[in-house]
């Protein structure tokens, strides 16, 4: 029990260090938002509704249906919060299968605990920030080689339905560990011929091989065969491209594809830099020179089979999961697609300490190999709080250096150099120390890569916990404000209303790219339908929202209800902007978003619109010739009154930006009427908004009072000014001639 003790115990320290910055995770990246919403998905109707996912990307929905185990008892914020700690138990559970493995691979079992818990305690953790689909890849990608070795290592039936059960797992994760499969075959083939090199001599040996296969790995060879044929008959029939777009949608040209992509040995390599300088460097230089010497002489013992079987597993993992990339991308690189290979390091290193049979001289080589690699390829993404758990090391290790090398003067000295050097550095003295015991060997090549390794990973936690200056972290903010629609309607079928300007800035809660639709629909699973007017000219609803059902509507002249009453009877509570300028629908206000901008309503029945604008850019502009039709109606039946029913608006302008060079503001003029209300707005360019209110009478028994917003005179450009935002009240007694309004000038610049 000591080793599995020590296991345990290292693993929770690990779990609660991440898990309390996983916890308060608010920022999120496009693909969380696909992920969560196929979670969403899956919530109810399974399971149909797995098979019929619009969000999920080809074969990717295992993940998702994991998480929407939190997503079924709980709100969406407070899911997310769990499902965020999850990952950190997923993530860490690698470290099992990797000391199983180890096992079988080393004499210790604390050597085997040291490899599991360094496997796992590496600066890729902090994808568990995320809720990317890595978190449950590389658990299940660990089991998936510790199957295969095994089936390798003793082939059986039984053996080989787990090894294919484990890759079919992976591939419900993502399509690219299919990979493993074509790896797998080619070392269950080569095992076979080996086995049947020693039974069987001369021709006989293929038939062997053929046969001890087809006894032995029965399930794979049927799964090929299968696979085989669908192949060909698909191309036959002529339908190979059409269903292969259908099953594997974006990624289906990894399959379609024709040639090789350009650079994949540098796409491949520039990978392999940064995953030895992730685990501090030397644990590659050491395992690289020991497999080198323990590959070159073959030993059909346990340790040899499982570290050359999941060797060609592996290798071809790398080859077709680079290929699949398209080769080197560049500063769009990505560490995450590779990460699940760093174990391989730990596992060498820590055999090369117990055999005591590398050499010096092969040491150095491979650290003078690194270094021409590094001063080959440059790294080049930049440091951001995406970054910081895509690809970590590729982005952390420039980022330190450049800023050490201008505190201490050497401008001239770049990157690459450093790296170049560090690694001829690095070689050499560990080839020197190798020589001087076994001690000096743990406490130079293990102790200094332990320590590089955990200052990275400490490094990347800094940046996504906002402790770097001048890079924004992911855990500002309140993950229980975020949820401000479920926490007031709970379980309720929420409808976004399609009314927010595009202009509105994103939700300070959240990262710059993510807008308030993404927001409020990632935070809160109550949000399932959308409904929009086509005829305002705001852009469609976007991903993830469009997979959700919803409604296109339009208003009706004179009574401002929506039709088709069909598709807006259910509508019960909505989402959209608390002023919007172009469309206002009648109900009760029963929340706001943190920022102010949303508002959580719940719909006076019949929904009717309280205010509509026609003619509105989707910023809220106002173009020089082309005048705005607005409308504001009653919220209520015609009033049968003498006087009719007082209603006030409040407008709010902002002005165009002040052309360059420009050093008196132009003025532009509006011409805003509403009823029988009239009122001029001067608009400053560059200036700070314009709120302008007026009062009108919708006559008895008339529910709208219509007006135009027009341009009298632009000096800035088309765009004469944004309508900002609209609020509606009741006015004054009926009756009284409404006089033309003053314009009211806002304090500060424009925004």
């Amino acid at each position: 029990m000591g080793p599995w003790l020590a296991l345990a115990s290292g693993l929770l320290v690990l779990a609660v260090a991440v898990g309390l910055i996983a916890a308060h995770v608010t920022v999120f990246a496009l693909d969380e938002t696909l992920i969560e919403q196929s979670a969403v998905h899956y919530t109810s109707g399974l399971p149909h509704t797995l098979f019929h996912d619009l969000d999920a990307r080809a074969t990717d929905r295992l993940y998702s249906l994991v998480l929407s185990i939190a997503l079924r008892e709980f709100a969406g914020a407070q899911a997310l919060r769990i499902d965020h700690v999850l990952n950190v138990l997923l993530f860490l559970s690698t470290a099992v299968p990797i000391f199983l493995f180890a096992r079988a691979v080393l004499r210790s079992s604390w050597l085997a605990v040291a490899a599991a818990l360094l496997s796992v305690a590496v600066p890729w953790l902090t994808l568990t920030s995320a809720l990317f689909t890595e978190n449950l890849s590389y658990p299940l990608f660990w089991w998936a080689i510790l199957a295969a070795a095994a089936a390798l290592w003793r082939p059986a039936p039984g053996r080989d339905a787990l090894v294919l059960i484990s890759i079919a797992l992976l591939v419900a994760t993502r399509a690219q560990f299919a990979a493993l499969f074509v790896g797998y075959l080619l070392a269950l083939l080569l095992r076979s011929f080996q086995l049947a090199q020693v039974r069987e001599r001369g021709a006989d040996r293929l038939r062997a091989t053929l046969t001890g296969a087809a006894r032995a790995y029965p399930f794979s060879l049927l799964a090929l065969t299968g696979l085989v044929a669908v192949v060909i008959y698909e191309k036959v029939s002529g339908q190979w491209q059409a269903h292969v777009e259908e099953l594997l949608g974006s990624y289906s040209d990894v399959v379609t594809r024709s040639g090789l992509p350009a650079n994949m040995g540098e796409g491949l390599l520039v990978e392999l830099n940064a995953l030895a300088l992730g685990v501090g460097l030397l644990p590659a230089i050491v395992s690289v020179a020991w497999f080198i010497r323990r590959m070159a002489h073959p030993q059909l013992d346990r340790r040899w089979v499982y570290l050359a079987g999941s060797g060609i597993v592996i290798v071809v993992f790398l080859l077709l999961t680079v290929y699949s990339q398209g080769g080197y991308l560049g500063p769009i690189t990505e560490e995450r697609y590779f990460f699940y290979v760093i174990p391989v390091f730990w596992l060498g290193m820590f055999a090369a300490v117990e055999d005591r049979d590398v050499r010096a001289s092969d040491l150095l080589l491979v650290g003078v190999g690194l270094a021409l690699l590094y001063a080959s390829i440059p790294f080049l993404s930049s440091l951001n709080q995406e970054a910081a758990f895509l690809d970590p090391v590729e982005s952390i290790v420039p980022h330190v250096l450049s800023r050490r090398f201008a505190e201490v003067g050497l401008n001239g000295l770049s990157v690459q150099d450093a790296l170049a050097v560090l690694a001829v550095i690095a070689g050499a003295f560990t080839a020197w120390l190798w020589s001087r015991g076994r001690a000096m060997r743990v406490w130079w090549a293990v102790g200094v890569a332990v320590g590089a390794q955990l200052l990275l990973a400490g490094y990347a936690f800094a940046v996504i916990d906002g402790k770097i200056t001048g890079i924004l972290g992911r855990t500002a903010g309140s993950v229980s404000a975020l949820g401000w629609v479920d926490s007031h309607v709970g379980h309720s079928d929420i409808a976004w209303l399609d009314n927010l300007s595009s202009a509105e800035p994103p939700t300070t809660l959240a990262s710059p790219s993510a807008d308030q639709l993404r927001t409020t629909l990632f935070w809160n699973s109550s949000v399932r339908s959308w409904v929009r007017l086509p005829e305002l000219g705001l852009p469609p609803v976007e991903v993830p929202m469009a997979a959700l059902p919803g409604a296109e509507v339009v208003v009706e002249s004179k009574t401002g209800a929506l039709a088709p009453a069909s598709s807006v009877a259910p509508l019960r509570y909505l989402v959209g902007a608390t002023s919007s300028p172009f469309l206002q629908l009648r109900g009760t206000p029963l929340a706001h978003s943190p920022d102010g901008l949303l508002t959580l309503t719940r719909a006076a029945q019949p929904i009717r619109a309280i205010w509509v604008a026609h003619g509105l850019r989707p910023e809220g502009a106002v173009v020089a010739g082309s005048p705005v039709r607005i409308a504001a109606f009653t919220d209520g039946e015609p009033n049968s009154g003498r006087t009719g029913t007082a209603l006030a608006v409040v407008l709010t302008f902002v002005p165009p930006a002040s052309p360059a060079g420009v050093s008196n503001p132009l003025r532009t003029l509006l011409g805003v009427r509403l009823g029988e209300a009239n009122v001029r707005v001067e608009l400053a360019a560059g200036g700070p908004p314009v709120r302008t209110r007026l009062s009108t009478c919708i006559p008895s028994q008339a529910q709208e009072a219509t007006g135009t917003i027009a341009v009298r005179r632009s000096a800035a450009g088309a765009v004469a000014g944004v309508l900002q935002s609209v609020t509606l009240s009741r006015g004054g007694a009926c009756g009284v001639r409404p006089r033309e309004h003053a314009a009211e000038r806002l304090g500060g610049p424009s925004k």
